[in-house]
């Protein structure tokens, strides 16, 4: 029985070093891994403006053109809101020229701050309703075309 026990000594000794080095070496090769380019490589790619230009014979999407206000509450007096109008085409694309106009009907000043598309189609205003509280529905039309969204803001 002695012997047993003596001889259990180095087996566990032989074993706890054989999991040790395992236990080493897959930490070695997650490190690597970790570091290595190849693994994290991005996939991004650069677009030239030629290759997200819509063609001329691209049609005006009312559905995909939108309109977007920031921030969406703002105070009487003098606080303005920046209402922001994307004119998209039919597969998604920016269309650039196109004259947007901005309106809720209610009184509201709009100011043009740029009212003619830029290459990705973003025409931009700024509205406030002087001192008239309550909530607005902002309307954009593009070259007589009105859009499908809307926008609502309030002056409090």
């Amino acid at each position: 029985m002695e012997e047993e026990k003596n001889n259990r000594g180095p087996r566990y000794a032989i074993y706890t070093l054989i999991i040790v080095v395992v236990l080493l070496l897959i930490l070695l090769l997650f490190l690597y891994l970790i570091r290595s380019p190849l693994i994290f490589r991005s996939g991004a790619t650069t677009i030239t403006p030629s290759t997200v230009q819509p063609s001329a014979t691209s049609t005006l999407s009312t559905d995909n053109s939108y309109i977007f206000a920031s921030p969406l509450r703002a105070k009487t007096g003098g606080e303005k809101i920046r209402v922001t109008v994307f004119i998209l085409d039919t597969k998604g694309l920016g269309m650039q020229g196109k004259n947007v106009k901005v309106g809720s009907g209610n009184g509201l000043t709009v100011t043009s701050i740029q009212p003619v598309t830029d290459a990705q189609g973003r025409a931009t205003f700024d509205v406030d309703s002087g001192s008239t509280p309550g909530v607005f529905i902002i309307q954009a039309s593009a070259d007589g075309v009105t859009l499908t969204q809307k926008a609502t803001i309030s002056f409090d």
